[in-house]
């Protein structure tokens, strides 16, 4: 069963990470594929959109790690401690971006299934504790890789102008069908909350219709 996902027409991608401060965060229910909003005070106002819950069947996964210590190849630590605001990676084998499969991040067989609406393993409560313990803390910076947007008028859930953010926070290679063109390596999406004692909360999300046997320069599945 393929996941309801959408994607604009000739949308223009510019793939980055978004540094900044929690202001808040709600799941909000509409459309076809549900999302958790997070609204991030850096140089101006963010949305960041995260996919979770699946609406046909759990084909949405997840990997939520309270403690994440592994190294990654742009370093956290340092830009939790720059400039905030969105900041432009290059993708592709030598790229600065994140990768799933070649970095080690975790455990990809780890990963639990997304439940649709009203199961259990919904990632709402776990980001609702992490999105007030972030409130609460003004030293706390949140990371989200993925790709940049910016649209005319105001914003969807939390109603700034313009409408900007980051969204496709999840891993971005292995597609097939009308995803294909969306693969790259060293591309994924994550989500990162840092606080200010330095422990990182860290969500990587894929979809059961990716891949994790991936093209090295490509990022196109293999099987």
């Amino acid at each position: 069963m393929t996941h309801a996902r959408t994607k604009p027409t000739n949308a223009v991608r510019t793939y980055g990470v978004l540094v900044g401060h929690v202001a808040q965060g709600r799941e909000y229910g509409g459309g076809k594929s549900p999302h958790y909003e997070i609204l991030v005070e850096a140089d101006g106002q963010y949305r960041i959109a995260v996919n979770v819950r699946s609406v046909d069947g759990s084909n949405v996964l997840a990997y939520f790690d309270k403690a994440f210590t592994h190294a990654t190849r742009p370093d956290l630590a340092a830009l939790a401690a720059g400039t905030h605001g969105f900041t432009p990676l290059q993708t592709g084998p030598a790229g600065a971006g994140l990768d799933y499969i070649r970095d080690g991040l975790f455990p990809l067989a780890d990963m639990m299934p997304v439940p649709p609406d009203g199961g259990g393993n919904a990632l709402s409560p776990l980001l609702d504790a992490q999105i007030a313990a972030a409130v609460a803390d003004p030293a706390s910076v949140v990371l989200a890789f993925g790709e940049f947007f910016q649209d005319p008028g105001s914003d969807q859930t939390f109603g700034f102008s313009p409408e900007k953010g980051v969204h496709d926070i999840h891993m971005m290679q292995g597609n097939s069908g009308s995803f294909a063109d969306d693969n790259r390596v060293r591309g994924d999406g994550a989500l990162f909350l840092r606080g200010g004692n330095g422990v990182t909360v860290a969500l990587f999300v894929r979809f059961t219709t990716q891949s994790i046997d991936t093209d090295p320069s490509t990022g196109a599945p293999l099987a």
